[in-house]
Order: structure tokens, then sequence, then C-alpha cells
């Protein structure tokens, strides 16, 4: 009875904890409207399936994934991943070019999808481990929001972390399409009472952004990871005979299916929701506040679809660090962004510092 009590003590002050370190925020920015809310759980019933099944060459890129992460947790306790497709190669690049004098590069595994930009990646960038997935190269194009192209990617995503978590090694997933103001490695995982630290995506409760989390290698851990895993590979089922482009629902998608999880409390998971005003979503565009910037780890670049609309944001705030030969690095620094902001920000206002 205690037990019960207090864990409805803690979810209460999760929820409160949320709410009062949010912003207030629109019910995702219309996102639903490029969806196909409307499409029948039947409709692959008897069709050509076109599920991502292991087989033979997904058993060999887990047996390279498990051994080069094994390689790097053994100096580093973790390992950092990110995935790559052929399309999300210039966020690598920017991602590179700010975070030089922050990251250790030793800790970062990057899982690519194509095998000409594991070439390049490789021997543009020695410092990182890069392993080529064989089995999905046919997601290297651009996957919009809501497609089963872009469901896939998630799904497999998971699969492939699944792999790690299971095999003991802890796991601190991040995308690449974002601006790290300060590294975020430290804050991230000195929660050690929780098995999950995860940025919440909303006011709402317990919906968590599935692209950056850091995950301990417990018992609780392993156990809802494999669920969902499960619950994925069904959703794969479901929607089997379609094509990437083809549209799906707007629940149905990783993210959706780790809240449905967390809500159930299952194995009694214990997660830690990082504070959204120092790990900020793309809705700082629409009301850019430099000084909430300058105390940030990281400025997601989401909330815009389309990776061209995404980098010209990107741009014009003075947060893309890549010449237009797509390779050399532009300085000035993140540092020296952040001063530049703040002096024409005191300008416009007329203060003086």
């Amino acid at each position: 009875m205690l037990t019960m009590k207090r864990r409805s003590m803690i979810c209460l002050l999760v929820l409160l904890t949320i709410g009062l370190l949010s912003v207030k925020l629109t019910p995702r920015d219309k996102l639903e409207e490029v969806c196909n809310d409307k499409i029948p759980l039947s409709i692959c019933a008897n069709k050509t399936q076109h599920r991502l099944e292991e087989n033979a060459l997904e058993n060999e890129d887990k047996k390279h994934v498990v051994r080069e992460a094994k390689r790097i947790a053994i100096y580093y306790g973790m390992v950092m991943v990110t995935f790559i497709n052929k399309a999300f190669v210039p966020f690598l690049t920017n991602w590179m070019c700010h975070t030089d004098k922050m990251v250790n590069y030793s800790q970062v595994l990057v899982l690519v999808t194509d095998k000409s930009v594991y070439r390049d990646i490789s021997a543009q960038y020695p410092s990182l481990t890069v392993v080529y997935i064989s089995v999905f190269e046919e997601m290297n194009g651009r996957q919009k929001y809501c497609t089963a192209g872009f469901m896939r990617i998630g799904i497999y995503r998971t699969r492939v972390v699944n792999w790690l978590i299971q095999e003991n090694i802890p796991v601190f997933l991040f995308e690449l399409d974002a601006l790290w103001v300060s590294n975020p490695m430290s804050f991230v995982t000195s929660k050690k009472e929780y098995d999950l630290t995860i940025i919440p995506t909303y006011e709402k409760s317990f919906e968590a952004a599935i692209g950056f989390y850091y995950m301990r290698n417990t018992t609780r851990m392993k156990l809802l990871w494999a669920e969902l895993v499960y619950r994925l590979d069904a959703l794969d089922t479901t929607f089997s005979c379609l094509h990437n482009e083809d549209l799906v629902r707007s629940n149905h998608n990783d993210q959706i299916q780790l809240m449905e999880l967390i809500l159930e409390h299952y194995r009694n998971i214990v997660i830690y929701f990082l504070p959204l005003n120092r790990f900020l979503d793309g809705k700082w565009y629409k009301n850019p506040n430099t000084e909430q910037l300058k105390n940030a780890f990281i400025l997601n670049f989401n909330f815009i679809i389309g990776i061209q609309e995404k980098i010209k944001r990107a741009k014009r705030f003075g947060h893309w660090f890549v010449a237009d030969d797509h390779v050399t690095c532009v300085r000035p620094s993140v540092e020296m962004t952040l001063r530049n902001q703040i002096k024409n920000n005191n300008k416009n206002s007329g203060s003086i510092k």
C-alpha cells in the first residue's frame, strides 16, 4: 500500500515538474493533418508484405554493431549512438563543426544506411566509429512524417538499440538535427536512480521524444525495450503492404508506443524527464529567447517539416556552421554565435552592457 501511494506521489511530482518547466504549447502544431488516420487496420490483410524481417543480413549487421558498441563501452561505460541516412549527412557535418571542442568523438557510434555515405564519413571523420547497416538501405531517401517509411525507420532504430541494451550496454541515443550549446552528457547520465532519462515533448502526461534518451542496462529497462520492439513489430505487420511513401495514422510510431508503455508503468520502469528549459525544442524559433538558449544544453531543429526547411531556419538564426561546399566548417563557434545574438538583442532593446 505504501508503495502505491509513493508511486502516485512520484507521478504527480513528475507531472507538476514538467508543467512548471514547459512553455505553453499548441497540440502538435497540426502535424496530424499530414497523416491518414482513416486508414483501415485491415488494409494489408492477405496482401504482399514488406516487413522488416530478421534475416542473415540483419544478423551480420547485429554482429558488427554490437562488436563496435562493446569496444566503446569497455573504455567509456556507455556508447553514444546516432543514425543517419543519405539525406541526413548535412546534419552530421553541422554537428561535427560545432561540437569539436565539447564532445569526445571516440564515444560516438554512427550507424549508416548507405554504403557510399559510410565510405565518405569514415574517411572524413576518422575519430568516429562508423558502421554500415545493409538491410536498411531502402530508407536512404527523405522519409516524411507519418509515412510508412518514417514509421519503419523508428521501428528499425528501436530494434537496433535493443541489440545493445540486451548485451548490457548503456545507450545514449541522440539525433543530429540539433544545436548543442553545451555538452549534455554529464547531466543526462548523472540520474543514476533512473532506468531511462528522456526529453518530454509536451505538457501532457508522459509523452517522450524518442530521438534523445539515455538508458541504463537495468533489468527493467531491458524488459520494457523488448516489449516495445514486440509491439512495433506488430505495428509493422499491420501496414506491411504499404510503400514507404504511403501515409499511416498519426499514433502509429515508436514515440506513441513508448508513451503507452510509460503510462502502463510497464515493469515499474523509473523515468527521469529532462527539463524543457534546458533541452529546447524547435518551437523556440517562433519566440526566440537568447538568454534561455544561453542556459540550454541543446536546441532541437524539430517542429518544422522538411530537411531543407530545417537547414534554412538554422542558417537564418546563425545555427548552421557549414559552408556552401557542404564540407568546410564555418566559424564563429557556438559561443561566439550566442554572444553576437545577445549583443544584437541588447542593441535592439536599447540596453547597454
